[in-house]
């Protein structure tokens, strides 16, 4: 199989970015987007972003974690994915609009090399009080295109991440499928600093841009912030969330950084 393929990244999340408006990946690809996305003997990258025909709109989005399985939605893929677009030629007047599984989006650039994704409604979630590792966690429960547990905490760089992570992440009162899990720790220059551990990945990213939209929810909700809300990722990098808020809810644009970094062709039978 040859095909071309870019390499991007949103905040240090990265993907490779696949233009898929010719099908040639067979429907079962889950093994070999595995590969690809390994970082020995692939590509290397936290996803796949396939970018695919739509009938009514300029582009469809399919994102596959790490581990070949398909996901709804990626805040910082759909970001690279709109910019990967826009170099194509598609859209107009500057903006895209495209499908995914979290339902239509739009994006367009903004100075400084960033874009600016319109999400949409996110419900202000619910209060969760979660048993594991021999304690009770008190967080939100908030679906921004995927669940996520968001879970505030102090001293954010000392907890144990990799010991609470996995037992939160599959804890049976977030559903069969689990919920990505998000702590967060509000600093006094007024950004939220966050920390993700990412379902599908299975491991820490040094950015989530659905994990960010939750973390501004909460921020909202509950942290004593407005908007729009600067959130800290763990690579170093801000993601804006700017928000309105509308019954039981808010209207999200997230806005953030969307790189290329390299173009290449995948020479592997």
């Amino acid at each position: 199989m040859r095909f071309g393929f870019r390499k991007m990244h949103g905040a240090g999340n990265d993907f490779v970015v696949i233009d898929h408006r010719e099908p040639f990946l067979p429907a079962d690809s889950r093994a070999f987007l595995e590969r690809l996305c390994d970082r020995r003997r692939g590509i290397g990258a936290d996803g796949v972003l396939l970018l695919e025909r739509s009938d009514e709109f300029d582009f469809k989005m399919r994102y596959f974690n790490s581990d070949g399985g398909l996901a709804d939605f990626c805040g910082n893929g759909a970001r690279c994915i709109a910019r990967f677009a826009l170099s194509l030629g598609l859209g107009s007047d500057g903006e895209v609009r495209f499908e995914t599984g979290a339902g239509i989006k739009s994006a367009v650039p903004r100075p400084g090399g960033l874009i600016a994704l319109h999400f949409g409604f996110v419900a202000s979630g619910a209060h969760v009080a979660v048993d594991a590792c021999g304690r009770t966690f008190q967080g939100r429960h908030i679906v921004a295109g995927v669940p996520h547990l968001v879970l505030p905490v102090e001293g954010l760089s000392a907890i144990p991440f990799s010991t609470w992570s996995p037992p939160l992440r599959a804890h049976e009162s977030l559903g069969a499928a689990g919920a990505n899990v998000d702590y967060v720790e509000r600093r006094a220059d007024g950004r939220v600093a966050m920390r993700t551990w990412e379902r599908g990945v299975e491991g820490e990213t040094l950015a989530c841009g659905s994990g960010a939209i939750a973390t501004a929810i909460w921020a909202l909700e509950e942290g004593g912030l407005a908007a729009p809300v600067t959130v800290r990722t763990a690579g170093g990098d801000d993601l804006v969330i700017e928000a309105a808020a509308v019954q039981s809810g808010h209207d999200v644009v997230l806005v953030g950084p969307a790189v290329t970094v390299c173009t290449g062709e995948w020479l592997e039978s």
